[in-house]
């Protein structure tokens, strides 16, 4: 038993490592890559994979936001924006899941359709990045845009992060980059730390319904911060192409995960 939960806490601090070095180098790590591993190393089900993604995402993305801050790779601006119209839609959404899985009835369905949904944005988000991967070089000149535009993406990304713990890589990095312009690395940056407060919401009402495993998620977490640094010194020398494909990259392994090794 001991040699079993100790092999346990080894693939938690390596997977961890595995998602450290993806959140700082792309701003995808959190639900779109933690879920699936949850699910097909750990045997969770759906919603309480996505309770415990949350929680793994609000605690490393602490130490990579602070890091974006410093390198200022934010837009303040749009993610305030972003953030006044998502949390209201995280805070309903997560309430809506957490009530609804305590039901025998309707427990077994909305874990389906999470599942389903989690394969969705993972598909829209590969569609998004590989069509603004063809620009990667090229001058951004984004098109000015109401507040309530922003307002607007951040419901829909907090409603989507609510729903299925993805967020942070799927939706708001395209939502910077692709529809309001913001420059790839400076969108990277942006979407971890509106992640960070949007999973940590998120992390706070899934954990009162009792769906997060929180010694998993330390332990994840340790792995993921001892490999940040190393992550935040080699986004420099990427160029933005290499970057958006690096992105993609790693949505696919997650996609295949979810599709046939669950």
């Amino acid at each position: 038993m001991s040699a079993y939960l100790s092999f346990d806490i080894v693939l938690q601090l390596f997977f961890g490592g595995v998602i450290g070095l993806c959140l700082g180098l792309t701003g995808v790590g959190g639900g779109v890559l933690i879920i699936p591993i949850l699910q097909v190393f750990f045997g969770m089900h759906a919603v309480m994979a996505v309770g415990t993604a949350s929680l793994i995402s609000t605690l490393v993305k602490v130490s990579a936001g602070i890091a974006h801050i410093r390198a200022g790779n934010i837009k303040w601006k749009e993610a305030g924006l972003i953030l006044l119209g998502a949390i209201p839609c995280v805070l309903l959404t997560t309430e809506l899941i957490v009530l609804l899985n305590q039901s025998a009835y309707y427990s077994e369905l909305v874990n389906q359709a999470i599942e389903s949904a989690i394969v969705l944005m993972m598909l829209l988000s590969l569609v998004s990045l590989y069509l603004k991967s063809k620009h990667a070089g090229t001058e951004s000149n984004p098109v000015p845009r109401r507040k309530s535009y922003s307002i607007a993406i951040g419901g829909g990304c907090g409603a989507v992060l609510g729903s299925t713990g993805v967020g942070g890589g799927v939706m708001l990095l395209p939502a910077f980059n692709t529809l309001l312009g913001v420059d790839i690395k400076k969108a990277i940056g942006s979407s971890v730390v509106v992640a960070l407060v949007l999973s940590g919401v998120t992390a706070m009402s899934y954990s009162r319904g009792g769906q997060s495993d929180w010694p998993v998620a330390v332990v994840m977490t340790s792995g993921a911060i001892l490999s940040m640094p190393v992550a935040m010194r080699l986004v420099k020398a990427f160029t933005p192409a290499q970057l958006y494909r690096l992105t993609i990259g790693v949505i696919l392994v997650a996609l295949a995960m979810v599709l046939f090794f669950r």
